[in-house]
């Protein structure tokens, strides 16, 4: 057997575990990350095997994270992280760590400004803090009691293991092996990342004997032997057996061993920690008594709020509490040894619910963290005892804030407790239906504001439930009933200026939302004007983003941008939510690439992503698909779809999924991959509809119709296409869709139905007149009228507005048509010329069914290539990267971390992660330091 480093002496009968543990530290330390989850019973050694690998990670060269779950803070978001980070960052001046660590415990932010996203926000900043620590070198993350985790760490643990393999990080978690929803996909998730499972099984007999050995320092007797035997191989249970012999001076010295002189062995493992606790005064086992209801760990302060004994006096009891090892320190908290020794002192205290009411007002007073509080309150409702309402009421926006779950449990169990006619219940009620908005539970959050609705008589209080219905509906995609209560909050009279106009504007988002274009520009237009001349900077800007949105998607771009950059400005100077910041941004991106300024609507939709997930935003999804968008248009598939995979693992009400999966679809089918486009259309057709995914409607239909015309279905195509173009893809008019307007005309005119196509030539000249007009709109008008007409003049004239246009498939579409209305006026040569070109620019998007498509139309015509263009990217090796790919391999190479790289390159740390996960793929390659080496083989 291969010698064991990992200290095999001190934990007999685990050398198998060790090895196991001390490969993965290995692996990690060498750029290959592991993930390594460890089960078993209470007692059997989890947490010592634990402690075996940070001491051998330590020694190694890592910087280690540590950390535990804790059954009353379940409901406080990232509480294991936080203790990890202050771990990982002790003794060391590290600003990142701090700022991290601010936002993780959520200080400093605003209740008000808190998004449902947060969480996913904390752990995208916790993920960029451990990317940047990786690159310094390597890093372990250690989590016992996983059972007891906290939904936001076990978030983070889920995103986690999708990228370990690509840096030197070790995570290693150890549970009791009970079942729990979210623990049950955590585990799913890691084992299928390629997390491994360690499963800790009682000590064999050897290993028992080796155990008491260590513990009495000779080898056990007969006697003991046996003793021992009905530990079924428990070392706790061993520990706590010979411990409790030991204090009844029962261990005898036989010979070269030491046996049991007599008496009886406690009969389970909780009577032997109660033998262990019979040491302890009375006054002593009344403050670990009062130390066991706060938890498995504690402070001093906590403690002394609790029982009134200063901290000065508590220190000789706790001093002997340590020497009796029942507790331990770590830093400023006070942790039971095992929690069995926790639940031996809980489980006899009677009570126990008015004992949890009592210690939740004392830390009140105390001024203890909310989320403190409101487990012990929580936990002492239907006690019969004053669980503080008063206090709920003035803390549940903080609580909310820092443990939004836990708020919404503490709210309803408080109004279960009230009188219907206690005059705070009112209070509560809307705090609830705000706190449950804000966990993003929409659903529930409208019920219980319909509830408080129906029993309020207060109008200031019906509009702030009005208000927060409308919200709710929107939330939930129905934002023609958010409308609705817009308009009765608004005819509930006695309202301020400030106040009519704030729901006047969101009334005009409603409508937007709700497609009632008409309605939407009027009433924001209408607001705008009373607002700016009141100097009502809030709703001005409120109204500002219908008025650019409308403007949008009506085809008027340049119109769109004046209004968002209006409301941007106002946004730098008055407080302004960051979800209307970051819809004017995105608002303001789409409409400068409709103007062909590429360059800075990417930069604009970059800055919109950012913004997004700092504050972990709803539009985080819109974002990205925005930015793919941008790429897809500009000749980058590749990069567009390394943007589509880092957004898959988004919470559902952050992404958008069906436009994420139709973009996908089109990008496949266009390539001819019609299985996988099929694929990706059914996973469109199966996501939910959202109002911001009918923004993006037309790309599942786009995508359809690709796949109809390659099945050989053009005029279920072109009966969709007309459809959408006369009436709408969603949100999408057809002004919105002109970039797909040749494709309209060429489909209609191949099935004889010239009308069509005329009407779409005489829309589309309309837009081409309007003032400010992009040169790809005039482009795309003498290209339809080039083809209804069939005027090879027309088709140049297009040319040189096309060369300064940025949409690439458009380009080579048009070099097609192009060649196509050449060809019927008999200049063979020239048609040729306009084949290659499309075929170059098809080729440099292995756009394979846009390539065989146009083979076939111009063959049928007599026009073959005359040159052979350039090969396809080969799919595997260096020449299979793409320029995207080899500047973040160039980077990576560079020492830089995934964080630093998507900062140089304007893209997101996932966006960087899924092209350093591509890398590896098309290079065959397992971690960052070997793209390192490949890199340097090819500079």
């Amino acid at each position: 057997m291969a010698k064991v480093r990992m200290h095999e002496g001190e934990l007999p009968g685990r050398s198998d575990e060790l090895q196991f543990l001390e490969r993965a530290i290995s692996a990690a330390a060498s750029g290959r990350g592991q993930a390594v989850l460890v089960e078993g019973e209470p007692g059997i050694g989890k947490t010592a095997l634990l402690d075996a690998a940070v001491m051998h990670a330590r020694e190694t060269g890592f910087r280690v994270l540590e950390g535990a779950g804790e059954e009353l803070e379940r409901r406080v978001p990232f509480a294991v992280i936080a203790r990890c980070l202050d771990t990982g960052a002790a003794g060391r001046t590290d600003g990142q760590a701090r700022a991290v660590a601010r936002l993780v415990r959520r200080e400093g932010e605003s209740a008000a400004g808190r998004s449902p996203g947060a969480d996913f926000a904390t752990a995208e900043a916790v993920l960029g803090l451990l990317d940047e620590w990786c690159t310094a070198g390597p890093v372990a993350l250690v989590v016992d009691d996983l059972h007891w985790a906290d939904s936001g760490t076990l978030l983070l643990l889920h995103r986690l293991g999708k990228s370990l393999g690509t840096v030197p990080l070790l995570v290693v978690c150890a549970s009791r092996p009970v079942p729990g929803e979210e623990l049950d996909r955590l585990r799913r998730s890691m084992t299928s990342s390629g997390a491994h499972g360690v499963t800790v099984g009682p000590l064999d007999e050897k290993a028992v004997g080796e155990l008491a050995e260590d513990l009495l320092g000779a080898p056990a007797g007969p006697g003991l032997r046996k003793l021992l035997s009905g530990a079924a191989g428990n070392p706790l249970f061993v520990t706590e057996i010979v411990a409790a012999l030991q204090r009844d001076e029962a261990i005898v010295e036989s010979g070269a061993t030491v046996d049991v002189r007599g008496g009886d062995a406690p009969a389970s493992l909780l009577s032997a920690i109660a033998g262990r606790l019979d040491w302890v005064s009375p006054r002593g086992r009344e403050i670990l008594r009062a130390g066991s209801i706060l938890g498995s760990a504690f402070t001093v302060v906590e403690l002394s709020a609790v029982t009134g004994i200063s901290p000065a006096r508590l220190v000789e009891p706790i001093l002997d509490f340590v020497r009796y090892g029942i507790l331990t320190e770590q830093g400023e908290r006070l942790v039971f040894r095992h929690d069995l020794i926790r639940h031996a002192l809980y489980d006899g205290i009677p009570a126990r619910a008015a004992s949890h009411a009592a210690v939740g007002r004392a830390l009140a007073r105390s001024g203890t963290a909310v989320e403190r509080v409101a487990e012990h309150l929580l936990l002492g409702t239907r006690s019969g005892e004053d669980t503080l309402p008063d206090w709920v009421l003035d803390n549940a926006p903080a609580l909310t804030l820092r443990a939004p779950g836990l708020a919404v449990e503490l709210l309803e169990a408080t109004l279960a407790e009230m009188e219907p006619n206690d005059p705070r219940a009112a209070g509560l009620r809307v705090l609830l239906a705000s706190s449950l908005l804000w966990t993003g539970r929409a659903p529930e959050a409208e019920r219980r504001a319909e509830e408080a609705l129906a029993e309020t008589r207060d109008p200031v209080r019906k509009r702030e439930l009005l208000g927060l219905l409308g919200q709710a509906c929107m939330a939930r995609g129905r934002p023609d009933l958010g409308a609705e209560r817009a308009r009765e909050a608004l005819a509930t009279g006695g309202l301020s200026t400030a106040e009519t106009l704030g729901l006047e504007a969101f009334l005009a988002i409603s409508l937007l939302h709700a497609r009632d274009m008409d309605r939407a520009a009027d009433l924001a237009e209408r607001v705008r004007a009373e607002a700016g001349e009141l100097k009502q900077m809030a709703p001005l800007v409120d109204a500002l983003h219908p008025l650019a949105a409308v403007a949008q998607l009506r085809g008027l771009p340049q119109v769109a941008l004046e209004n968002s950059d209006q409301g941007l400005r106002i946004a730098r100077t008055e407080p302004v939510h960051s979800d209307r910041i970051i819809a004017l941004r995105t608002t303001r991106a789409f409409s400068l690439m409709s103007l062909d300024r590429s360059g800075e609507a990417e930069e604009a939709m970059e800055s919109a992503r950012r913004l997004a997930e700092q504050k972990g935003s709803v539009l985080l999804g819109f974002c990205d698909v925005g930015r793919s968008l941008f790429m897809f248009h500009t000749g980058r598939w590749d990069d567009a779809l390394a943007v589509l995979e880092s957004g898959r693992d988004l919470p559902g009400f952050l992404g958008v999924p069906r436009a994420v999966n139709g973009l996908a679809a089109l990008i496949a089918a266009l390539r001819g991959d019609l299985g996988t486009a099929r694929e990706r259309l059914e996973a469109a057709d199966r996501a939910v509809r959202t109002p911001t995914t009918l923004v993006h409607e037309y790309l599942p239909r786009w995508a359809g119709q690709v796949i109809r015309e390659a099945d050989g279905r053009p005029r279920e195509a072109f009966a969709d296409l007309l459809e959408g173009w006369e009436h709408g893809f969603g949100a999408m008019s057809g002004a919105g869709l002109s970039f797909r307007a040749a494709d309209v005309v060429r489909l209609a005119l191949s099935l004889g139905e010239d009308d069509a196509a005329r009407d779409i030539v005489a829309f589309e000249q309309r837009l081409a007149e309007t003032e400010g007009s992009a040169p790809g709109t005039r482009a795309i008008a003498l290209h339809c009228q080039g083809l209804v007409e069939s005027d090879p003049l027309l088709m140049a004239e297009a040319s040189g507005h096309y060369e300064r246009s940025p949409r690439l498939l458009s380009r080579a579409q048009y070099h097609e048509d192009c060649a196509a209305v050449l060809a019927g006026a008999g200049h063979t040569n020239e048609a040729r010329n306009e084949l290659d070109r499309a075929w170059d620019l098809y080729t440099l998007l292995q756009a394979d069914r846009c390539m065989s498509q146009a083979e076939a139309r111009l063959g049928a015509a007599g026009v073959a290539r005359a040159r052979r263009s350039r090969p396809h990217r080969p799919s595997r090796g260096w020449g299979s990267l793409t320029e995207t790919e080899r500047n973040v391999a160039a980077l990576v190479g560079e020492g830089m971390s995934n964080t630093a790289i998507g900062a140089k390159l304007f893209i997101s740390r996932r966006t960087v992660q899924s092209h350093v996960s591509i890398i590896l793929r098309k290079l065959g390659l397992t971690s960052r330091v070997e793209i390192a080496v490949e890199v340097a083989g090819h500079v």
